[in-house]
């Protein structure tokens, strides 16, 4: 199986550093993950993952379920739409196991996961680095609805 998890010495001399600040750094991104929600809100063919009240989170990623029946657009083209236009790099994280030649091959690729065929068909990953300036962070938000808005019209 192709997996190492192992990190070496500089990687965890770094992280127990980051560890200090690390409730600072989740409460950031919180906000931010509300900033992006919120300004996205007239924009329902982007779904956004509900963090229940008082449950934590890392806000490792900002994915969106993109429903493709508000614009009659697919995914791909507001992927590409934001690159191409707006040179912002959105992708399709974390592909269903089943779907990697390796599992197929050793018989697993025969899984009934519909909801989680659904969402991986139609899943968009925003950029979502902390280490976004406000500038680059804003740009996002409105290149982002832009690009919603652009898909609508066409």
């Amino acid at each position: 199986w192709p997996y190492n998890f192992c990190i070496g010495e500089a990687q965890c001399a770094l992280a127990s550093k980051l560890l200090d600040r690390i409730d600072a750094i989740n409460q950031e991104k919180a906000e931010r993950y509300k900033q992006f929600t919120n300004s996205l809100a007239d924009h329902n063919e982007l779904k956004f993952q509900k963090i229940p009240v008082n449950q934590g989170h890392s806000y490792h990623l900002m994915p969106a379920l993109y429903d493709s029946t508000v614009t009659n657009k697919h995914r791909d083209e507001l992927i590409k739409l934001l690159f191409d236009e707006y040179n912002i790099k959105c992708v399709v994280q974390y592909y269903p196991l089943n779907r990697y030649p390796l599992f197929n091959d050793r018989g697993f690729g025969n899984a009934d996961c519909p909801n989680t065929d659904y969402f991986f068909d139609n899943m968009i990953s925003f950029p979502f680095h902390h280490s976004l300036s406000d500038g680059q962070f804003n740009y996002l938000i409105d290149s982002v609805i832009n690009a919603c808005s652009k898909l609508r019209e066409s």
